[in-house]
């Protein structure tokens, strides 16, 4: 049992990191699901039906993911006095900015690409959108955690 806890307290920092991660992919994805079939009722064209669903997925994810991000980590950036640490927060910021940029690139491009294919292959939009963004997570998962541990972002 002690076990248990120690690991979860050493590694508290990525577990909170990919749990906001995990929440605000959800959330994005359920949109990303709707607007995808929503879409495709009114205009069958594969490519823009993967354009507007990954849109749509970054436009929900990205607010999502830096409000989740900040209300966990909060009281990291702030001193004492409760002024905030500009220099930790900048600090931080680049080195996250940095991991998550090329997770990014790398989501963006399997899960467009993905989606593409899936709907010119004759499947439905909603499993389309399910697996590229299965596949594309699953990827960004470990870019995300291997960027951190390179980054040192939480060191």
């Amino acid at each position: 049992m002690s076990l248990g806890i120690e690991i979860l307290n050493r590694y508290r920092d990525y577990i909170m990191l990919n749990k906001n991660i995990f929440i605000a992919g959800v959330c994005a994805f359920i949109a990303s699901a709707l607007i995808a079939e929503a879409y495709y009722a009114m205009d069958s064209s594969a490519a823009i039906n993967s354009t507007m669903s990954v849109a749509v997925e970054y436009g929900i994810y990205i607010p999502l993911f830096a409000y989740l991000y900040y209300k966990d980590n909060k009281g990291r950036y702030r001193d004492e006095y409760s002024n905030i640490v500009w220099r930790r927060v900048l600090m931080d910021a680049r080195k996250l900015i940095a991991t998550l940029s090329v997770a990014e690139m790398v989501y963006a491009v399997v899960r467009g690409y993905m989606h593409y294919h899936s709907l010119t292959m004759g499947m439905q939009p909603y499993q389309a959108a399910l697996l590229s963004s299965i596949v594309a997570s699953a990827l960004f998962y470990t870019v995300v955690n291997v960027g951190a541990r390179i980054s040192r972002l939480f060191n």
